[in-house]
Formats: C-alpha cells, sequence, structure tokens
C-alpha cells in the first residue's frame, strides 16, 4: 500500500526534498531554529544534513533510520514491508553469490569451421574492399516447378 505524507497541521514542520536534491522546509518560518532547552528543530538539523552532503553523516543517518525502522518508531506496517525488503536483498545477494561461483563457458567459433545453419549460402569475400558478397541459389523457373510438382 503506497504510503502518503500527512496534511501539515498547526504548528506541525516539515521537509521536502524535491527530486533535483533542493530543500523546501514548511512550517519553520514562525519556529525557532532553537527552543529554549537547546533542541534544534529536527527539520532544521535534518535539511542541514542534506545540504552538506557529508558521505559519513549520511551514511550515519541511513542507518538511523533503518535501525529505527526495524525497531518499529514508524509503526508495524513499516517495520514489515521493511523486513520483507531486507529479505529480498539478502535472498539476491546470495543467488549472486552462487552464480558467480558457477563458471558459464560460452562456445567459441572456429573461423575455419563452417557452422551447419540448414540454409547455406556461399560467401565470397573480396579483401581489397572488405565486401562479402552471397550467392543466391537460382529460382525456379516454369519447368523447374512443374518438375516439382509432377515428381
Amino acid at each position: 500500500m503506497p504510503r502518503e505524507m500527512l496534511k501539515l497541521r498547526k504548528g506541525d514542520v516539515a521537509l521536502k526534498i524535491r527530486s533535483d536534491g533542493s530543500v523546501e522546509l514548511a512550517g519553520v518560518g514562525d519556529k525557532p531554529m532553537m527552543d529554549s532547552k537547546g533542541n534544534i528543530n529536527p527539520v532544521i538539523l535534518f535539511s542541514a544534513a542534506w545540504a552538506k552532503k557529508d558521505p559519513d553523516l549520511m551514511h550515519n543517518l541511513i542507518v538511523n533510520f533503518q535501525n529505527c525502522v526495524r525497531e518499529g518508531y514508524f509503526g508495524e506496517e513499516a517495520k514489515n514491508d521493511f523486513t520483507k525488503m531486507e529479505a529480498a536483498a539478502k535472498a539476491a545477494i546470495d543467488k549472486d553469490k552462487t552464480v558467480g561461483k558457477a563458471k558459464i563457458e560460452e562456445p567459441v567459433l572456429d573461423p575455419d569451421t563452417k557452422p551447419s545453419l540448414g540454409n547455406e549460402f556461399e560467401t565470397h569475400s573480396d579483401a581489397a574492399s572488405g565486401a562479402v558478397t552471397f550467392e543466391q541459389p537460382k529460382p525456379y523457373d516454369k519447368d523447374d516447378m512443374l518438375k516439382g510438382r509432377d515428381s
């Protein structure tokens, strides 16, 4: 089931990341960046991390998010979906490992042998031009057709 964003209510703040990577903050205009207890608004905190694009920081955010989903912070449905996704990814990796161990040999064509395809034509190569011509079989004329029909 697809998930939809909740509508913002009075006092809510949100972060929108567009497909081009730009960030839009909603509902933060009337909110302080830091409250009286020294807590930074999480939306602004994450948007700063997103803007910086520090690989270590992003890795830590992703790992933290995965752990939160596994522990059920986003609900049981999200937890179950994530568990299924992880199992499918692990199965795909395991399958790749077993396929990688099997040696797949590709057929090698010997230039001196002529493969039998059932409908061969003679080929001639003009070494100077690199052109290849095909000799087509002689088409039936009226007498050949009658001979084939009557035999």
